[in-house]
């Protein structure tokens, strides 16, 4: 269940990663940081559905410039390796949650001396 949410919460970084964005980095860290936000979370999927993608950057002529200058080299795909060491970071420390219940906790207040 919990992994279901996660992939869900980084779906504008997964499309991104599919898709072979250019900004896939960038779109990562608007999903962690603003994802929550679902202004941020809308932004980062639509951002990863544009364009901007390496078959439309190999599509190009080599040497080609575009009205900002050269256009970007592609990256690398380290990001799916990031993106896997956090799904299991989660999981590993999703077992190790202790499930307490706060009112199992018994405190007397009746042997307190008042001031």
């Amino acid at each position: 269940m919990l992994i279901v949410a996660v992939l869900l919460y980084f779906l504008p970084t997964v499309v991104a990663l599919i898709r072979g964005h250019l900004s896939a980095l960038a779109i990562f860290l608007l999903n962690l940081f603003l994802g929550w936000t679902l202004i941020g979370w809308i932004f980062a999927l639509i951002w990863s559905c544009t364009g901007n993608t390496s078959a439309n950057f190999y599509r190009l002529e080599a040497g080609a410039v575009g009205p900002n200058g050269p256009f970007p080299q592609r990256r690398s795909g380290s990001l799916w390796l990031v993106l896997i060491l956090i799904l299991v970071a989660i999981v590993l420390l999703d077992r190790r949650r202790d499930f307490r219940d706060v009112r199992s906790f018994d405190f007397n207040f009746s042997n307190q001396t008042r001031l």
